[in-house]
C-alpha cells in the first residue's frame, strides 16, 4: 500500500464513520472541500473507497450529498493467534469479516527444530486449501499468548513452550509473504478488537479477560493499551490469590492460573468426585462436586479481578473463553465476588459482561491488529 499520510487520514475517517459525505470529511479532517474532493477521487480510482447512497445536504434544500464508504474487498488480512495449546489462522476482508479459519494443535510443533519454518509451512497449506494466493495478503497480524520484544519484534517466551523462546517471527513472515507483519501480545490484541470493532468502541477504560486452558488479559486505560515498563502489563494469570497454593510454572506460588483455568477446575472436580463422569456432564446434572469446583474457581478469579478493579477503576470487564461458555456458574460467581470485594464506588460504574467475539476473540484481535496498523487506525 502506497498512500500518503493525508490519504490515510481520510481513509481512517471513512472507516471510523462507516458512511460519510465529502462535506463531513472536510469538517472532521480540517482540510478544504476541494482538497477532500481530490483525495477521495484518488481513493475511488484506486478502489480503496466506493460511492454509496445519496443523502440530503443539511442547510442546502434540494441538494444531495453522496456518502462514501470503505471497499470491503480492497484489503485482505491474515490473522494468526498463537497460544500455549494451539495456533489459529483466519482470513478476513477490510470489514474484518472472517471467511476462512483453521486451528492447529501446538503438539504438531513438538520436536520440530525450526518452529518458524514450520509455522510458515502451515500458513501456506492454509492459504492453498482455500485457494488464496499469498501475494494477495495485504498485512498479517500476529497475537501471542506470551512475552514479546516490541523493539526487535521477537517472541521472547510462550508459557508451557520453552522451545519457542527468542523467535524473530516478524522478519521471517515478512520475508516469506512480502507484506507488513505486526506482532502484539494476545491480551492486548483482544483489547484492541473490543476498542475498535466490539463493545468497547465508546469505552475509555476496560479490561478484557479470556480464560480456557490459560488466562489472557488486556487493559485499555484512557483509550490506550497498557504495556508497562517491560511490556508485560496485564499478567492477570500470575496475580497471587493464595500464597499457600501450589507452585505455578512461572515459579511463584498460588497464582490465579493454579485455580481459575478450565484444567484446574477439572482437577479440583476429579479430586472431589471419583465416579469417572466428565466435568461438563456433571455440571449439566448439577453435580455437587462440579458446582463446588466452579464456585471456588469463580471466587479466585473474582478476588484477582477485584484487586485490578480497585487499582485502575475500569468501566467494563469483558469476559470470554471456553470456561465461561461451558461453565457459566464461574461467570456468575466471579461477578458476585467482585461485587462483594471491590470498592463500592468502583462498583457503581462497573459493568461485567461477555466479550464481543466469544472464543474467537484472539483471532479478531490479530486481524484488528493487522488492519489498525496498516491504515493507522490506532497509535
Amino acid at each position: 500500500m502506497n498512500l500518503s499520510e493525508t490519504q490515510l487520514s481520510i481513509l481512517k475517517l471513512i472507516d471510523l464513520y462507516g458512511e460519510i459525505s465529502r462535506k463531513q470529511l472536510a469538517l472532521h479532517s480540517g482540510l478544504s472541500q476541494p482538497a477532500v474532493t481530490n483525495i477521495t477521487r484518488e481513493l475511488i480510482d484506486q478502489k480503496y473507497i466506493l460511492e454509496g447512497k445519496e443523502t440530503d445536504s443539511a442547510g442546502r434544500a434540494g441538494r444531495k450529498e453522496v456518502l462514501l464508504y470503505a471497499n470491503a474487498d480492497r484489503f485482505r488480512f491474515l490473522g494468526i493467534d498463537i497460544g500455549g495449546y494451539w495456533i489459529r489462522f483466519a482470513i478476513s476482508d477490510n470489514k474484518l469479516n472472517i471467511f476462512h479459519q483453521s486451528i492447529t494443535p501446538m503438539h504438531e510443533f513438538i520436536n520440530v527444530p525450526d518452529k518458524l519454518a514450520a509455522l510458515t509451512d502451515h500458513i501456506n497449506v492454509f492459504l492453498q486449501e482455500h485457494g488464496i494466493a499469498a501475494h494477495t495478503i495485504d498485512a498479517i497480524g500476529v497475537g501471542v499468548t506470551g512475552i514479546i520484544n516490541m523493539e526487535e519484534t521477537h517472541i521472547l517466551n510462550i508459557p508451557n513452550l520453552a522451545d519457542w523462546d527468542n523467535l524473530p517471527v516478524v522478519s521471517v513472515l515478512q520475508n516469506a509473504f512480502h507484506c507488513p507483519v505486526f506482532l502484539e501480545e494476545g491480551g492486548r490484541t483482544m483489547a484492541l478488537a473490543e476498542r475498535l470493532i466490539g463493545k468497547g468502541k465508546h469505552v475509555d477504560n476496560f479490561i478484557v479477560v479470556n480464560i480456557g486452558k490459560g488466562i489472557v488479559a488486556g487493559l485499555m486505560l484512557s483509550k490506550q493499551l497498557v504495556y508497562g515498563a517491560s511490556n508485560v502489563g496485564g499478567l492477570l494469570g500470575h496475580v497471587t490469590v493464595d500464597e499457600t497454593g501450589r507452585q505455578c510454572l512461572c515459579g511463584n506460588y498460588g497464582c490465579l492460573e493454579m485455580f481459575g483455568t478450565y484444567q484446574m477446575i477439572e482437577e479440583k472436580f476429579a479430586a472431589l468426585d471419583n465416579s469417572g463422569i466428565s466435568l461438563e456432564d456433571a455440571y449439566q446434572q448439577n453435580n455437587k462436586a462440579a458446582m463446588t469446583a466452579c464456585i471456588e474457581a469463580g471466587n479466585a478469579i473474582g478476588i484477582a479481578l477485584s484487586n485490578v478493579v480497585n487499582l485502575i477503576n475500569p468501566q467494563h470487564i469483558y469476559l470470554g473463553g471456553r470456561l465461561f461458555e461451558t461453565l457459566p456458574l464461574v461467570f456468575e460467581e466471579l461477578k458476585r465476588t467482585i461485587q462483594l470485594r471491590a470498592n463500592r464506588f468502583a462498583n457503581v460504574v462497573l459493568s461485567i459482561e461477555k466479550n464481543s467475539f466469544g472464543d474467537m476473540e484472539g483471532l479478531y484481535g490479530a486481524l484488528t491488529l493487522a488492519k489498525s496498523k496498516l491504515i493507522h487506525l490506532y497509535p
